[in-house]
């Protein structure tokens, strides 16, 4: 009896795909925050469904690492990849943490709404660059547009990073504040360094397969 290929694959890059999704999703909810104010802790809520979500598809993915002969690609880069996704959801749901915890409020900074609509146009791309994985032979200049799009965000982040603790140092009054969202900027410029570790990953396994 042979062995069954396909359903492995479409199980992994399933996964992949639900995981992309789900940065998406968690991106956007922090850039309705960012937006539109109001009250930060069903946000929150909603950010903590989604990185629940992200947490499972990570452990299927591990699970079935663990019990498969014949994967798409090579197991080091399945697992790297998929902790990468993760690790991406993660950081965003510790963004909108910390602003349910600190008390923040709505950012007055523009840097703060830059680096998030930074992310979700990285979000967006990494969907894009995922979801070409299936055919990567006849998708591969897509993917690595797609990573060096993502580089390119990761770049615009840090110099939105840099504006944003510089202005924060000069025009702030109370220590307090400053640390506050010091923080928050840290995770976000952290969060849009994870988006290239993902690009640097699907970049590799594009040279590689192809």
């Amino acid at each position: 009896m042979g062995i069954r290929v396909k359903p492995r694959d479409d199980l992994f890059f399933g996964c992949f795909e639900a995981s992309a999704e789900a940065i998406c999703r968690a991106a956007r909810i922090l850039q309705d925050y960012v937006e539109q104010n109001g009250d930060p802790v069903p946000k929150l809520e909603l950010v903590s469904q989604v990185e629940e979500k992200g947490d499972k598809l990570f452990q299927r993915i591990v699970d079935r690492l663990n019990n498969s002969f014949v994967t798409p690609f090579d197991r080091e880069d399945i697992y790297s990849l998929g902790k990468a996704l993760n690790r991406v959801i993660d950081h965003i749901h510790g963004t909108m943490e910390k602003i349910v915890i600190y008390k923040t409020g709505k950012p007055q900074d523009t840097n703060i709404k830059g680096l998030v609509d930074v992310l979700v146009q990285a979000a967006d791309e990494i969907h894009g660059a995922v979801v070409c994985l299936r055919n990567l032979k006849e998708n591969y200049a897509g993917v690595v547009e797609a990573c060096d799009r993502i580089r390119e965000f990761e770049h615009e982040g840090d110099r939105l990073y840099r504006c944003g603790i510089a202005e924060l140092f000069e025009n702030a009054r109370d220590a307090i504040e400053i640390i506050k969202w010091k923080e928050v900027f840290e995770h976000l410029e952290t969060t849009l360094d994870y988006c290239e570790d993902i690009s640097n990953i699907l970049k590799g396994v594009a040279v590689k397969y192809v």
